[in-house]
């Protein structure tokens, strides 16, 4: 594939292919970077879903960011939040460079990889989309703020209030699936599995910030001893903060 590889033997070798195949534009090399089915959930509004290679790179267009003046994107050193053997949610990140060499924009980004045949490959990415530069303390007080909630609702058995708290279409993200729930009670059906188990929150941080979107990890124990390694997209529309998406590693 042009000197592209299409297996990565680490988490970080995907993350890092991602960016170099973008700033090539090379579709099929940045299409060969996922895991599928590939979604990214934007925290400020949007759930992009691709079921295959030819799909993402058929979808693949640099057009808009190369009218902003764009030439390349870099990415932030990464950092990885949770891991198995099968799973690793990576904190990271990019800037967009002009020709000049001057950044145009920034954003923050939670990608979570998986390994599927021997191979590392983004399953979907969790865009923060508002980031100021800095992590931002009010945003951080309110979505650990709602995420607490949530965990409390787990631990009554209300998972229809649980439901209320987060944004259609919600996406969990697992080992080579992506389920999306599009309503309410799906949310519900999605949470039953928690029903009646006891549950502890043991931490809840705000691990990247914006303006109108956030990261959160979460940390819980079940009564029964297993321990779940958690991150949550949230994200603020008309003044409240809604959970759009969340991934789970449990031990």
């Amino acid at each position: 594939m042009d000197g592209f590889p299409e297996r990565f033997d680490q988490p970080e070798d995907a993350y890092r292919g991602f960016f170099r195949a973008d700033s090539a534009k090379n579709a099929p090399a940045w299409a060969a970077v996922m895991s599928y089915p590939h979604v990214r959930v934007s925290a400020t509004g949007g759930t992009t879903r691709f079921e295959t290679p030819e799909a993402y790179a058929n979808a693949a267009d640099w057009t808009a960011r190369e009218a902003t003046g764009w030439v390349r994107s870099e990415g932030v050193t990464p950092r990885r939040l949770h891991e198995s053997a099968e799973k690793v949610h990576l904190l990271g990140g990019w800037t967009r460079f002009n020709a000049e060499g001057n950044p145009i924009l920034e954003n923050r980004v939670t990608y979570i990889l998986t390994r599927i045949e021997g191979s590392w490959g983004i399953q979907a990415r969790f865009g923060v989309d508002s980031y100021a530069g800095h992590e931002i303390e009010e945003t951080s007080k309110a979505v650990e703020h709602l995420v607490g909630q949530f965990v409390s609702h787990v631990g009554d058995n209300d998972l229809t209030a649980c439901a209320k708290l987060c944004r259609l279409p919600l996406t969990v993200v697992h080992v080579g699936n992506v389920i999306t729930a599009t309503s309410e009670p799906a949310v519900v059906e999605l949470l039953n599995d928690y029903r009646g188990r006891g549950i502890t929150l043991k931490r809840v941080k705000a691990v990247q910030t914006g303006t109108r979107g956030a990261i959160v990890e979460v940390i819980t124990e079940f009564s029964d001893g297993e321990e779940e390694a958690g991150i949550v997209v949230v994200g603020k529309q008309n003044d409240q903060w809604l959970i759009a998406g969340t991934s789970k590693i449990s031990h």
